[in-house]
């Protein structure tokens, strides 16, 4: 089981990738103030969206725990937990649930099950009295399954591309030499296939920080190059730009918020679940900080550059120190 604040490293690494480096270009498509509006508000339908996934899982597992007659199939919720961790977890063999017990704030023992995202669908529908829904519910589970494995192959791909890239560009310019694209994409693949196969998030969240630190280095240090460079003014941006390009930036802006994919593992493995929510939960504090981090980036990378703005903001800044 993990603490509160492994969940919000671990939730802010997720949502502070590579798309914070391209929210200028969305700032570009809408406008000046209508991305810096659509940062914030689609940070509050982000964060909304995650709270109703927790919410969600907490109910219907709560439900679970507490019927008596929890049927037993293979289709009852698969463990969320690595048998690898010592915690307080326990799984029953007879219905293959995971039983979590974890001190509520009155010291008492709280029960839950852990439901993955596609044990939530399938709970959802087999909870129903319609037999047709019912039989909906493994359909759902696979469904929702195949999307969240297609969800996290596209993040993967662009970190993947982000990170060959970069690193030849940085070899290609400390080494004075011409290595090829196509040898460091096979270069990399390892090291992708090592983090991949670490299972325990306390020691995901480890690596985490470091990503965290490296990454909010890199914006401190672009954000701070743009702060003492020429602006454009304001009065000759546009505050709206189209239709069109609203709706492409609120693309890129979603794609840069996005961590729906890891807010149930993080909360099934929470010694306190009941920390993700509220006002001071993992998810809001989590959210606040990176829509602030996101809405400076966009603002200043647009007022810096203007028209002249590539894909990603690294690529136009120069290589001097």
């Amino acid at each position: 089981m993990i603490r509160s604040s492994y969940a919000f490293i671990n939730l802010v690494k997720a949502m502070c990738g590579v798309g914070v480096f391209a929210l200028p270009v969305a700032f570009q498509q809408a406008g000046l103030w209508t991305g810096t509006v659509l940062a914030f508000a689609l940070g509050v339908v982000n964060a909304q969206s995650m709270t109703k996934l927790v919410k969600c899982s907490q109910y219907l597992g709560s439900r679970k725990e507490t019927e008596k007659d929890i049927s037993k199939s293979d289709e009852a919720a698969v463990p969320m937990i690595s048998l690898s961790e010592k915690d307080t977890s326990k799984t029953d063999p007879e219905d293959n649930t995971t039983h979590s017990h974890t001190k509520s704030e009155g010291g008492g023992v709280e029960k839950r099950v852990a439901l993955n995202y596609g044990n939530m669908a399938h709970e959802a529908f087999a909870s129903k009295e319609s037999e047709s829904l019912r039989n909906l519910a493994k359909p759902a589970k696979i469904f929702v399954n195949i999307c969240i494995i297609g969800l996290q192959v596209g993040f993967c791909s662009s970190y993947y591309i982000f990170v060959v890239d970069h690193a030849k560009e940085a070899i290609d310019y400390l080494f004075s030499t011409e290595i090829s694209r196509d040898t460091l994409f096979f270069s990399v693949l390892p090291f992708f296939i090592l983090i991949a196969s670490v299972r325990s998030l306390a020691v995901l969240s480890w690596i985490g920080l470091l990503g965290n630190i490296l990454v909010i280095s890199s914006i401190v240090i672009i954000i701070g190059q743009m702060l003492f460079m020429d602006h454009i003014p304001l009065s000759q941006l546009p505050a709206f730009a189209s239709i069109e390009g609203a709706t492409l930036a609120a693309g890129s802006i979603i794609y840069a918020y996005s961590a729906q994919g890891v807010v149930l593992p993080l909360e099934n493995k929470m010694k306190k679940p009941k920390d993700m929510l509220g006002p001071l939960g993992v998810i809001s504090t989590s959210v606040a900080f990176i829509s602030v981090v996101y809405t400076t980036t966009g603002f200043l990378g647009y007022v810096t550059y203007g028209d002249k703005l590539k894909g990603s903001i690294t690529l136009n800044l120069t290589n001097s120190p």
